[in-house]
C-alpha cells in the first residue's frame, strides 16, 4: 500500500506542475476502442472519456483494439503503446471479451492448439483465448510490471457486461464468468461442457482481474458490476434501444458509449484521488469531442467527423440549442444535407443528438475553424484543426485486382511506379458463381472465398464470433517507390456474401508487415446473401518512400454454431493515389499536368474538380 500511495503522490505532484500534461493510456478490446463514425454505429466507451477530463492537464490516448485478447495485444500493439508512455502517466487495462475465446471456451489458445496437433485434430483458425486462472492473470501481471518500470500508474478495469439478460439479472457469461460451460485440459485430456456452481469463480475473468489487482496492489475499477447494475436499472428493452448496436449484445452505440464513458469517469473520480480534480461530470450541455484534430488531410477531399451533443438538467427545461460552423465547415443531422448552422429543439431539460461535421479545404497549410454551440447562457466551442496537404504536382498511380476467376485471383494491373500484391491467410478461393446481383443485373460472377486451416484446406467458420480475427484475411498491398511517397486518394471494391445472411467483415488499413497505425475504414454486418455492396473510401494515407500499405478484408461469420459452405466474395478492388518524388524538381513533377482542386456548383450540388476529373464531396469520382 505504501508503494501505491507513493506512486499516486508522485503523480499528483507531476500534475500540479504547470509544464506537466499527463496521458491516460487505455488498452483493451473493441468495447473501448475508437471508431470512425462514417464506418459503423459502434462506439467504444473510451472514445468519449476525454469529454470528462480537463484537456489542459490530461490527454486520453485510447488504444483499444478490436478482436484483441491480452496476449495478442501484448504481441502486436503493446510495444507502440509503451513508446508513448512517460513517467506519471496512467494506464487503464480492460480485457476479457476475446480472452474467453470463440473456439477455446476458457482454455489457453496455445495449449489447445498443441493438444490438437498432438492428437491429429484440426488446427485452430482463431489465435485468441486465454485461461482465466493462468495465462490471463500472467498477461495482466506483465502489463502492470512493465508499466510500473516506466513510472506509469496501472489501473485494472473490469470489462463491460454483455447484454445477456436472464429475467431480472445478467447471465454468468454476460459477466465474463464461464462457469456454466467451459473446457479444460486435464491429465492430457480435453474435457468439454464443464460447469461449476455459481459460488465457484474459477472461470471468472473479472474475479481473476480482482485477484491480480490485490496481489499487485493496483486500483481495480469494477466496471463489470457497474454496467450490470446500469443494464438492470434500464431493463432489457431500453438497453437494446438506447445503449447497444442493432442486433448486438456486446458493442455500444453512441448513446451507450457516452453513458458508460460517463460512468467510468465517475468511478475514476471516486477511486483515484490524484485524478479526481481533473474530472468533471457535467449536469448541463456536453459536447464530445471537445476538439477535433483531423491531422493530415488532402485538399479537395471532404472529411466527415461526428460531434455528440448531450445535456441533462438544461436551463430552461425546454428551448433551442444553436450550432454554427465557421470557415471550411458545414453541419448536418443526416449526413446528406449540410448547412453552416443548425437549430435543435429540446424538452424536459435533456438532449441527445449526433451531428456530422464536414471539413472541406481548398487551400493547403494549417487550418483552424470552429463549431459554436449555444444553449441559454452556456456556450461550447469545438475547434477543428487540420494540416491540409495539396495534391498538386503528383503523378497518378493505381493498382487494380479484377478477381475475375479463381485461377487469376492474384493478377493485378498497376499504373505508375508502384508494386502491388494479393495474399491470403486462413482463406481459400474455392470457385466462381454467377449468382450475385447489384440490384439491376442478377447473374454477376464473383469468386467465392472460404475460411481455411493452417494447411490452406477449407474448414468451418467458428461459432460465436463477434469481431475480426487478425489471423484470417485477404490482403491487398501496394508499395511506394524507393525514392517517392504515395498519397492515397481512393480505395474501392465490390464485396458480397454467399450462402449466408450472417457474414460480417472489416476493411482495415495498416503500414508494413507489422500493420502499424491500423484503421478500420469499413464494417459490414450480416450482409444480404448474394447482394453486391459497391464501396468507396477516401482515407488520408501517405505511404512513405519504399514502404507498403496493406488493405485487409477480415471476415467473420456471426452465428451461434460452426458453419461451413459460407463465403465472402470480392471483385474490382482498386487502390488509387498520387506519387510525389522527394526531390522537388524530379521528373515526376515535371511530367505531371496537374491542376489545383477547386469547388464548383453543378445542378445545385458541390463538385470537386481535380486534374480535370469531377468528384463528389465524399471523394467519389463522377463517371
Amino acid at each position: 500500500m505504501k508503494k501505491y500511495i507513493l506512486l499516486l503522490t508522485t503523480a499528483l505532484l507531476l500534475l500540479s506542475t504547470a509544464s506537466a500534461k499527463i496521458k491516460v493510456h487505455t488498452i483493451g478490446d473493441s468495447t473501448m476502442a475508437d471508431y470512425d463514425e462514417n464506418t459503423t454505429d459502434k462506439r467504444g466507451w473510451c472514445q468519449y472519456l476525454q469529454s470528462f477530463f480537463d484537456a489542459d492537464s490530461i490527454t486520453i490516448n485510447n488504444r483499444g483494439k478490436s478482436g484483441a485478447d491480452t496476449r495478442q495485444f501484448y504481441n502486436n500493439n503493446w510495444p507502440s503503446v509503451k513508446s508513448q508512455m512517460a513517467a506519471g502517466d496512467y494506464l487503464l487495462i480492460q480485457f476479457a471479451h476475446n480472452d474467453e475465446g470463440t473456439v477455446t471456451y476458457g482454455t489457453d489458445n496455445l495449449e489447445l492448439a498443441a493438444y490438437n496437433a498432438a492428437n491429429g485434430l484440426p488446427a485452430l483458425t482463431d489465435a485468441r483465448g486465454t485461461c482465466p486462472y493462468s495465462t490471463y492473470r500472467d498477461m495482466l501481471r506483465l502489463y502492470i510490471d512493465e508499466a510500473r518500470a516506466l513510472g506509469v500508474n496501472p489501473i485494472l478495469v473490469g470489462p463491460i457486461c454483455r447484454k445477456y439478460f436472464n429475467g431480472n439479472t445478467i447471465k454468468r457469461n454476460g459477466q465474463h464468468d464461464l462457469g456454466d460451460n467451459f473446457w479444460k485440459l486435464e491429465n492430457g485430456q480435453l474435457l468439454k461442457s464443464q460447469s461449476l456452481p455459481a459460488s465457484d469463480h474459477t472461470m471468472d475473468y473479472v474475479e481473476a482481474m480482482r485477484i491480480v489487482a490485490q496481489e499487485k496492489n493496483v486500483p481495480f475499477i469494477n466496471l463489470t458490476e457497474a454496467t450490470k447494475n446500469l443494464y438492470l436499472q434500464l431493463g432489457e428493452a431500453t438497453c437494446t434501444s438506447t445503449l447497444f448496436c442493432n442486433g448486438d449484445n456486446t458493442h455500444l452505440k453512441a448513446g451507450g458509449a457516452m453513458q458508460v464513458g460517463r460512468l467510468g469517469a465517475q468511478m475514476l473520480k471516486d477511486s483515484i484521488p490524484a485524478l479526481a480534480s481533473f474530472i468533471t461530470i457535467p449536469t448541463s450541455m456536453t459536447v464530445s469531442p471537445a476538439s477535433i484534430q483531423l491531422g493530415d488531410t488532402y485538399s479537395g477531399v471532404a472529411q466527415l467527423k461526428e460531434v455528440l451533443l448531450s445535456g441533462s438538467g438544461l436551463t430552461p427545461e425546454a428551448g433551442t440549442i444553436t450550432a454554427t460552423a465557421s470557415g471550411n465547415l458545414l453541419l448536418s443531422l443526416d449526413g446528406e444535407t449540410f448547412s453552416p448552422s443548425l437549430s435543435l429543439s429540446y424538452a424536459g431539460g435533456s438532449l441527445f443528438q449526433r451531428i456530422k461535421v464536414q471539413a472541406l479545404y481548398a487551400a493547403a497549410g494549417q487550418q483552424t475553424d470552429s463549431v459554436v454551440f449555444v444553449c441559454g447562457n452556456q456556450r461550447n466551442v469545438v475547434d477543428v484543426t487540420a494540416n491540409v496537404i495539396s495534391l498538386d504536382g503528383g503523378m497518378e498511380v493505381s493498382a487494380t485486382w479484377a478477381i475475375a476467376d479463381k485461377a487469376t485471383i492474384t493478377d493485378v494491373v498497376t499504373v505508375g511506379p508502384i508494386a502491388a500484391a494479393l495474399t491470403m491467410q486462413h482463406m481459400l478461393a474455392t470457385d466462381s458463381k454467377a449468382e450475385f446481383t447489384d440490384g439491376t443485373e442478377s447473374t454477376i460472377s464473383m469468386v467465392r472465398i472460404h475460411n481455411a486451416d493452417d494447411a490452406g484446406a477449407k474448414t468451418a467458420w467458428p461459432a460465436n464470433e463477434i469481431d475480426e480475427n487478425v489471423s484470417r484475411y485477404v490482403d491487398f498491398a501496394i508499395t511506394a517507390p524507393a525514392e517517392a511517397q504515395v498519397r492515397i486518394t481512393r480505395i474501392s471494391m465490390d464485396m458480397a456474401a454467399h450462402s449466408t445472411g450472417y457474414m460480417c467483415l472489416h476493411v482495415n488499413t495498416g503500414m508494413n508487415d507489422t500493420m502499424d497505425d491500423v484503421t478500420t475504414i469499413a464494417e459490414k454486418k450480416n450482409m444480404t446473401n448474394k447482394q453486391i455492396y459497391s464501396e468507396s473510401w477516401t482515407p488520408t494515407i501517405t505511404i512513405p518512400a519504399g514502404q507498403t500499405l496493406h488493405v485487409r478484408i477480415l471476415p467473420w461469420h456471426e452465428y451461434s454454431e460452426a458453419k461451413s459452405g459460407k463465403y465472402i466474395a470480392l471483385r474490382n478492388v482498386v487502390i488509387e493515389g498520387m506519387v510525389f518524388s522527394e526531390e522537388p524538381e524530379s521528373a515526376l513533377q515535371e511530367n505531371a499536368e496537374q491542376k489545383a482542386a477547386e469547388k464548383r456548383m453543378v445542378d445545385g450540388q458541390i463538385v470537386i474538380v481535380r486534374n480535370n476529373e469531377e468528384y463528389t464531396i465524399l471523394g467519389n469520382r463522377i463517371r
